[in-house]
This record gives C-alpha cells, structure tokens and sequence, in this order.
C-alpha cells in the first residue's frame, strides 16, 4: 500500500497535536503537585524568653530563638549574664531540655556550638540541635539547661514558661 502526500501530512498534525496535549496535560498535572505540596514547617512564635535559677551564676534572663526545617530545630539561647572572661569558638558544651506539654516527653538539644564570646559580652550557648514531632509544643518550665563554660559545670532550672510561648511546631 503506497501513501500519499495528504496521509503523510494529517499523520504529521495528528502527532503534533497528541504531543501538544500531552505537554499541556502534564504542565498542568506537575502545576497541581507544586501546588498541593506542603510548605515548610514553621517553629512558632521563633523567639521567647525564659527565667533561669543558674547555681553559680543566680538568676538570669534566656532569650531562645528557634529555627525550624522540617523536623530538625536549632534553638540558641542568649543568657543576661556576662562572660567574665573571653570564650573562643565551639567551647561550651550544652545541653537544653524543653519539655512536650501535650506528652511531658522531654525533648533534647545539646552541642558544644558558640559564637566566639567577648570579656563582658552575653553568654550564648548553641544553636542547639534536636529532632521535634509535627504538632509539638515545647516549654522550658521547670526543665534544666547546663553548660560547661571554663571547665566549671554550670546548671540552671527555668523558673517561668516561655514567653509568649510554648514554642509550636
């Protein structure tokens, strides 16, 4: 059987047409997959203070901050207490409990991560690592938080919730 020119042709604009709606079926398909896919997890509030009875050091105000991707949370805690003295890098290792109010499960953060510290700057500790659930609410409320700073274990007791707080995520 011998084809003719017009067969040739209407195959050629069948093809083109069937690729056309292909492409435009999957655009839209790929357009409502990006679309329904879940944003990223978003710690809230991202800062809350705390009160903390430190043994050696007495009370002191903790401001954390959190930072959330997925499941994985940094939190850094910046202390109201000064560095008698200068702190390099990554000398201070801590470790901060946060407790789940919805289980009373406690949730770890520890590392040995710190900004380099100036004599007479705020102490902070981190950013901290830890793991959290979807849907956990996390407070400091009578959970402890304890640092090594100049080979001298210091440990410290929240003595108020986090404020605004709990931290959601």
């Amino acid at each position: 059987m011998r084809r003719t020119r017009g067969a040739s042709r209407r195959n050629r604009k069948l093809r083109a047409a069937v690729t056309a709606t292909v492409t435009a079926t999957t655009a839209v398909l790929l357009a409502g997959t990006v679309a329904l896919a879940p944003g990223a997890a978003a710690v809230t509030p991202t800062q809350a203070t705390t009160q903390y009875d430190c043994d050696l050091l007495g009370w002191t105000n903790g401001q954390l901050t959190a930072t959330q991707t997925g499941s994985y949370v940094t939190i850094t805690i910046q202390l109201s207490v000064t560095a008698p003295l200068a702190v390099p890098w990554y000398s201070i290792p801590s470790t901060l409990v946060l407790d789940d109010i919805n289980t009373g499960r406690p949730v770890y953060f520890a590392g040995t991560v710190n900004p380099p510290i100036s004599t007479g700057d705020p102490i902070v500790l981190g950013p901290l690592p830890g793991v959290v659930d979807p849907g956990e609410s996390l407070d400091a409320y009578g959970q402890e938080l304890t640092f090594q700073l100049y080979g001298i274990r210091i440990s410290c007791e929240a003595v108020s919730p986090l404020s605004p707080g709990p931290f959601t995520f």
